[in-house]
């Protein structure tokens, strides 16, 4: 049966003069540029976000460079880096720095940020020191600043969203904790990684453009397959990394 059309095919390639012109190749899509993904994991120095992104990001296709950024006083000095708040400024400044250099060698290169934690304190500081449309995407987790923290800097130093991923079963970390310690910003009370963002009352047209680039993703029960529960350590694991993260790492 099948023997027959490549019969065919093959009289009338070698029929003098009635060959038709080969199709043209079709032209493959233009490969995305690797870009830089900076991992600022949260208070402590013991949170394994970086660790993880550095082995589930590449698992699931996402090309870029993983960084970790370390910029935690050291193992176990929580309250000191939740309430240092000059040292989170100086890590933001050279966190910053990092990003200028990457785009002074390639401009083209795309740059993402994703802060856990009181780690996001750091990464909104860092983006408010940068120039308009620098990032692609900055991605926070469970986020340790307060609901009223205004995101408008952070959203002009980026082209695409700021995602910020939050659950109201974080209360121990993020409702009672930042309750009694304070939020990395240092507002006392429950944190944007428990009630999510607040926007801001009377926007002008131009900042609530900005505000329409904010996405907030409330914690599902189908997270728990990723090792989620809702609670803050969950954030960090790999399998959620892998599921929930990686599709915002990409153009």
């Amino acid at each position: 049966m099948t023997a027959k059309p490549c019969l065919v095919a093959l009289l009338l390639v070698s029929s003098a003069g009635n060959v038709y012109p080969a199709a043209a190749p079709e032209k493959s899509a233009p490969k995305a540029k690797r870009g830089v993904v900076f991992m600022v994991g949260g208070i402590g120095g013991f949170d394994i976000m970086g660790m993880s992104g550095q082995w589930a990001f590449p698992h699931v296709g996402i090309p870029h460079e993983i960084r970790d950024f370390i910029w935690t006083h050291g193992w176990g000095k929580m309250f000191k880096d939740l309430q240092d708040t000059h040292h989170l400024l100086v890590k933001a400044e050279e966190l910053a720095g990092e990003v200028r250099r990457v785009k002074a060698e390639d401009p083209d290169r795309p740059v993402y940020l994703v802060g856990k934690s009181g780690g996001t304190g750091l990464v909104l500081a860092a983006a408010e020191m940068l120039p308009p449309r620098t990032l692609e995407r900055i991605i926070l987790l469970s986020a340790a600043v307060s609901p009223d923290y205004d995101l408008r800097r952070a959203l002009q130093a980026t082209k695409g969203e700021i995602v910020s991923f939050y659950s109201k079963h974080d209360h121990f970390i993020l409702g009672w904790g930042t309750s009694h310690f304070g939020t990395v910003d240092r507002v006392y009370g429950p944190s944007a990684g428990l009630l999510k963002f607040k926007v801001p009352p009377d926007l002008n047209e131009q900042d609530r453009t900005l505000y329409e680039r904010l996405v907030q993703v409330p914690w599902h029960p189908r997270m728990i397959c990723e090792g989620n529960p809702g609670m803050h350590f969950g954030t960090s694991l790999p399998a959620f990394l892998g599921k929930e993260v990686a599709p915002w790492l990409k153009p």
